[in-house]
């Protein structure tokens, strides 16, 4: 494997032996790793019947020595497509996942939801006054304040929701199984953490960051199809009321049902 050469053990004792092979050193096998831009990425063995013809082993391994390449080629290819997936569903600067995630994970969240009758709560937030940063300090500072906001919301759920980055200074936690009371305390955990966070650039304070949460869950707020439109209608509210604060959706929200 180090070497990345087919290995066939000798069985005598100054051979090497293969660990997998379990005590079967004595056997004739034949280990070929699998290549792929110089890395071993796995490990093809073969064992052969002790009374095959000698020439007919030769084909044999020639062949599957050829298919060693070939499968490792296929196996990198796979991994090359799913790393690009990866980044094609995640925001480049702050690490979570982005809009096209978002869209995705949401669909199919809603479905579970409405199959299963499941809770699903959707906290939508935008960084109060974020152009302030951008005109103050430059746009690598207002960079640095999307990141560190990124970095609180991709700790706040761990394993039981999603983090994404809608876009702007915009950001979304999706939190199945959370009912609203469940969810408006973690919402309140977010916003004093992001009320906490001291961000330089350059050797400059960029100062105080706050933000903004619309909080609407399945069912009491609504259709799960509407989560995230009745979620933004209780941002704008938290805008319109002041900002850094957090408003939760009313029950059936008239002006959701209106621009449905």
């Amino acid at each position: 494997m180090r070497r990345g050469q087919p290995h066939r053990p000798a069985g005598d004792a100054i051979d090497i032996p293969c660990d997998h092979l379990d005590g079967m050193a004595d056997a004739a096998t034949l280990c070929i790793p699998l290549i792929a831009q110089g890395e071993s990425i796995g490990l093809l063995y073969l064992e052969r019947a002790q009374d095959a013809l000698p020439d007919e082993v030769a084909r044999t391994e020639k062949y599957i020595e050829m298919l060693a390449e070939n499968i490792g080629l296929a196996l990198a290819n796979l991994r090359l497509r799913d790393a690009l997936r990866d980044m094609a569903m995640a925001d480049a600067l702050t690490g979570l996942a982005n809009r096209r995630h978002f869209d995705e994970v949401l669909k199919f969240q809603v479905e579970q939801t409405e199959r299963n009758g499941t809770p699903l709560s959707c906290l939508i937030l935008d960084i109060d006054h974020f152009k302030h940063f951008n005109d103050e300090f430059g746009h690598d500072a207002g960079d640095a304040v999307l990141q560190a906001v990124g970095g609180v919301l991709g700790q706040a759920l761990r394993e039981k929701g999603n983090a994404f980055r809608l876009g702007g200074e915009e950001f979304v936690l999706l939190m199945p199984g959370f009912q609203p009371d469940q969810a408006l305390e973690r919402a309140v955990q977010v916003q004093q953490e992001i009320r906490n966070l001291r961000v330089e650039h350059r050797g400059k304070a960029l100062g105080a960051i706050t933000a903004s949460f619309g909080l609407a869950a399945f069912p009491d707020h609504g259709a799960a199809d509407r989560l995230l439109r009745t979620a933004d209608a209780a941002l704008l509210r938290a805008k319109r009321d002041g900002r850094d604060r957090i408003v939760v959706a009313a029950e059936r929200d008239p002006s959701v049902s209106a621009a449905a």
